[in-house]
């Protein structure tokens, strides 16, 4: 099972499927032909802006990054930069008003980890359990009060379940992508919490189309910690 959990996150057809399966999604939901005037009142021009398309574009992007990360491949985070600019400005005009202190803050995260990656070698980094340990409580703190605060801010003080859920959502991206810029394979096992988390919120949002994305990462996150941990060897 293992090795075949580590071919699901190594393999090339398993990018095109995944790939296929999120912009398939966003496509189903009618998004694709959304334009940006459906969203603002910015000006005429908006209604030539192709909003839906370049969400899809980003969604794929975002699905990518992953893989490639999986992949212990520089080209993940990279994607990723691209990816937080794009989802910080849709989000925004989306509504979420946090997106303005949230996507920022992943941005320079990802500017780290792209740094720090460069000057590493093609095997993930290791800490000694004690280091280890100091860092993910640290960095697991910090991200839960911070994205609480946002959440906040972004659910205007009305934290109702579906707030909650997103709250420790993205408490649980923010030290994934924490993890990420000290190339540490422990982010995989905060990226599969972090899945599960948006498994239950598609539930509970009744967004069934979004379930099985969801379950693919899910298992692609246990195959990439499959990936990196015998790397370290």
């Amino acid at each position: 099972m293992k090795q075949k959990l580590k071919i699901f996150a190594t393999s090339k057809y398993f990018d095109l499927l995944g790939v296929a399966l999120v912009i398939s999604i966003a496509i189903a939901s009618g998004y694709l032909a959304t334009r940006l005037d459906k969203f603002v009142d910015w000006g005429s021009w908006t209604a030539y802006v192709p909003f839906g398309f370049i969400s899809v574009i980003n969604v794929g992007l975002s699905m990518l990054s992953t893989r490639f990360t999986g992949k212990l491949s520089k080209l993940g985070n990279y994607l990723g930069i691209i990816n937080a600019v794009l989802s910080g400005v849709i989000d925004y005009i989306l509504g979420n008003k946090a997106a303005i202190i949230t996507y920022p803050v992943t941005f320079l995260i990802y500017l780290g980890a792209i740094y720090v990656w460069n000057k590493s070698t093609d095997k993930p980094n290791i800490l000694s359990k004690t280091k280890l340990y100091m860092l993910v409580t640290g960095i697991v703190v910090v991200s839960f009060v911070f994205s609480y605060v946002t959440n906040y801010i972004g659910y205007k003080g009305h934290m109702s379940l579906l707030a909650y859920i997103t709250t420790i959502a993205f408490a649980f991206s923010l030290v994934g992508n924490g993890l990420n810029i000290f190339k540490l394979s422990t982010q995989w096992q905060f990226w599969l919490l972090y899945n599960i988390v948006q498994l239950t919120k598609a539930i509970v949002q009744r967004n069934f189309a979004n379930v099985g994305k969801y379950i693919f990462y899910i298992i692609n996150s246990v195959g990439a910690l499959f990936v990196w941990k015998d790397s370290e060897e």
